[in-house]
């Protein structure tokens, strides 16, 4: 008996030929995520200057594993870094590894607001925004191989520009929509955290009115969480659905504010040397 080969079989077995996921097969489990995560931690770590003192590290991973246990049920471990760096930003490593500019601290006048960055990259990590990044980069790669496979023949230099760029794209897209689902985690979480989720939008807001006031100041924040006051206004209404008693949560804490205080006080002057490459 002949039995005709489908075109996707014949796509299969050349991927698995080749050693390549495709698109709709490939998955990162979380097992994986944590040794991918620890790997590009460890790269970050090379390539950042980050304050090790105890007090400050030890600071920051109080207030963030508060939330982590509330937002992620999975067993996740988090770990959250001190980057001595007065540039107002953050940003999440799939693995629950979180890097938090000093300069962040500094602009987060209260707890809420902060708790309100952290849940936001926190968020990032449980929804997997990172890992469905790198299966979308690792699916697309091996979908462009095996056209070139199947056609006999490597990409010329502009396909490859062409695909580049195509993909360069549909990530922006995705990375929209990964932010607004990061702003809506983050809104749910203050609460159950005990903190008021007004923090978020007030961040915002105050985020925006400094970048009037010294354009090019924020740019490293604004390019990885673009903000805007239609942003700030998404946020306000979430709050909204929630149904909370705000009087009951907190805007503040000792904590935090001895802990943004120590901060300040360090304000990168005795900061520690940077990796030997510098």
């Amino acid at each position: 008996m002949i039995t005709r080969r489908s075109p996707k079989g014949r796509w299969v077995r050349a991927a698995c030929a080749l050693g390549m996921p495709l698109l709709a097969a490939c998955g990162i489990d979380q097992n994986e995520e944590a040794k991918l995560g620890a790997e590009y931690a460890a790269q970050v770590q090379r390539e950042v200057r980050l304050i090790r003192d105890p007090e400050l590290v030890g600071g920051l991973n109080r207030l963030g594993q508060q939330l982590a246990r509330r937002a992620d049920r999975t067993g996740r471990e988090y770990t959250f870094y001190l980057v001595d760096s007065p540039e107002v930003n953050a940003f999440a490593i799939p693995g629950g590894h979180i890097f938090v500019n000093r300069g962040l601290i500094e602009s987060a006048d209260q707890a809420s607001e902060f708790a309100g960055v952290l849940g936001h990259e926190i968020a990032h990590v449980t929804e997997r925004h990172g890992i469905e990044q790198m299966e979308k980069r690792r699916g697309a790669g091996a979908l462009v191989t095996l056209v070139y496979v199947v056609l006999g023949r490597e990409p010329s230099g502009v396909e490859q520009v062409v695909i580049n760029a195509g993909g360069a794209a549909v990530f922006a897209r995705y990375g929209r929509n990964a932010e607004r689902e990061a702003d809506q985690r983050a809104v749910q979480l203050l609460p159950a955290a005990g903190y008021d989720p007004e923090g978020m939008a007030t961040f915002f807001e105050e985020l925006l009115q400094q970048q009037q006031r010294e354009p090019g100041l924020l740019d490293s924040f604004f390019a990885s969480h673009p903000t805007s006051q239609e942003r700030v206004q998404n946020a306000r209404a979430l709050i909204q659905t929630l149904n909370v008693d705000t009087a009951r949560l907190a805007d503040d804490t000792p904590e935090y504010q001895a802990f943004r205080a120590a901060v300040l006080q360090r304000g990168g002057k005795t900061a520690d040397p940077p990796p030997s490459q510098w």
